[in-house]
């Protein structure tokens, strides 16, 4: 069923049921228009209240509407009541239902109201058959299908908005749809697959297939796109600066696997390296040179200082192999007292 539909029998009810308490406490509720489903025409409690309401929503869908059991529009319907359902029970908690189930097994399978009203066709005898088509709902804690209350209304706001013409309160329902729509699409409750699952999903195709449903359309219906995947979670999830070595293991030779992220030290190490290799070519530039010079000037005095240079050269470089030599043993010996006592512990 379209939502157009849908909201024809919501904008009724919340007329005469509305969600909220007014200003000197008064529910709303009016009982002269539920009074004959309420319990011996009397709604003297919170829990009669919602069941009239709910009854009321099954006789004005399937009686007064006579929606077609085609395909499985009329389980969508059902759908939406128990949102609403949901959303009203979770309002009088102290009456102690915590899932539908609850309310099913006190109110519906052995009431006759549910069990023998006459229905539209001959594909279900009655409100419970129809209510039975989508079981696997029933045992959903009421505080998480309430949640998807928030989104049934915005839509029906937007059809709503259609017909007054209001494209400003348009764009500002749509757009506080995709917000309350991303919030339930990442709440951990949404399993693929699961119940939850497939009434945001539900919700979401009414929401995408908006305009196809709208007779006549009197406003340009700009929403924003609904999201379709999770906001992917950075637990366990590589930094993009690490890099995996593989080195053997020094007891089973087998590959371990180690990470290294890179510091702002580590990523310096290249121009560093740069600044210790220019002074050496730096100093072969030099000798070509004088090379050069001494091969073309007979000059003793000059042929000495060169000789002296190089001898200094040669001195710097031995000392600096050294130190690297020096340095790269020390690692090792640290290495390897560092696997001697994690072997010994």
């Amino acid at each position: 069923m379209y939502i157009n539909n849908v909201c024809s029998g919501f904008d009724i009810l919340w007329k005469y049921f509305p969600d909220e308490s007014n200003n000197s406490g008064n529910s709303g509720f009016r009982e002269l228009i539920f009074k004959e489903y309420c319990n011996v025409n009397s709604c003297d409690s919170d829990i009669n209240k919602i069941n009239a309401g709910c009854l009321w929503l099954f006789n004005y869908f399937f009686v007064t509407s006579a929606i077609p059991f085609y395909r499985d529009f009329y389980k969508h319907v059902v759908v939406c009541i128990m949102i609403w359902l949901s959303y009203k029970l979770n309002q009088k908690t102290e009456n102690g239902t915590r899932k539908l189930n609850d309310f099913y097994l006190n109110n519906i399978a052995n009431e006759t109201e549910y069990t023998e009203h006459k229905i539209y066709g001959k594909t279900f005898k009655s409100y419970k058959e129809i209510i039975d088509q989508i079981n696997e709902y029933m045992d959903i804690d009421i505080n998480k299908i309430s949640k998807f209350y928030e989104l049934l209304k915005l839509l029906c706001n937007m059809i709503t908005d259609n017909k007054d013409k209001n494209s400003s309160s348009f764009s500002e329902h749509a757009n506080k749809f995709v917000v309350e729509y991303e919030q339930l699409l990442n709440d951990d409750n949404n399993i693929d697959d699961s119940s939850y699952d497939k009434i945001l999903r539900l919700l979401s195709n009414y929401y995408n297939t908006f305009e196809k449903h709208i007779v006549f359309p009197n406003i340009e219906m700009n929403r924003g796109p609904l999201p379709t995947k999770k906001i992917a979670e950075n637990d366990g999830v590589e930094d993009s600066n690490e890099i995996k070595i593989d080195e053997p293991s020094s007891e089973t030779g087998n590959q371990d696997i180690e990470t290294i992220a890179l510091s702002p030290n580590t990523a310096l190490s290249g121009s560093s390296l740069v600044n210790k290799i220019i002074p050496v070519l730096s100093i072969f530039g030099a000798i070509a040179i004088f090379l050069g010079i001494s091969y073309k000037v007979n000059n003793e005095e000059f042929k000495n200082y060169f000789h002296l240079y190089m001898k200094l050269f040669v001195i710097w470089i031995s000392e600096t192999s050294s130190k690297t030599t020096i340095k790269r043993k020390a690692k090792k010996i640290k290495k390897k007292l560092v696997i001697n006592i994690s072997f010994e512990e």
